[in-house]
């Protein structure tokens, strides 16, 4: 299976929101391996889309493209999540720990090296507000 960058930026911050706080401002386009005006799209259509909320998107000009967007108040909608975890097959009754596992084992297989990095970081920090 093959991800676009629409999908890359979403299932990032699934995998960001899985924790018990959350810093969306992990999520970036450098940490994604992507164009930054593919991410600034990317982020504007997944907000259009109602699958993410309150995602900072600023215009100006007559570009097409956003001047800038933040995501550090950026929250998954149910339907991004229901989105994400289907398209993923994964499981609404585990942990958060095992979904980011699971991303992680399947975003390995299709070939996605930058979200090893990402899925490690969120792994580590949940596990440090376990103990």
């Amino acid at each position: 299976m093959e991800l676009d960058s629409k999908q890359k930026v979403l299932i990032a911050i699934y995998s960001e929101y899985q924790k018990d706080l959350p810093n969306m401002d992990n999520i970036t386009f450098q940490n994604l391996g992507l164009d930054y005006n593919v991410f600034k799209v990317a982020v504007e259509k997944l907000d259009n889309e109602g699958m993410i909320k309150d995602a900072i998107i600023t215009h100006g000009g007559n570009d097409t493209i956003p001047i800038h967007v933040r995501v550090s108040y950026c929250k998954m909608t149910n339907y991004g999540i229901g989105y994400v975890e289907k398209k993923l097959e994964l499981d609404q009754t585990n942990s958060g720990e095992q979904k980011v596992k699971t991303i992680i084992e399947k975003t390995s297989k299709w070939g996605w090296d930058q979200f090893k990095d990402i899925g490690a970081k969120v792994l580590a920090e949940m596990l440090k507000t376990q103990v």
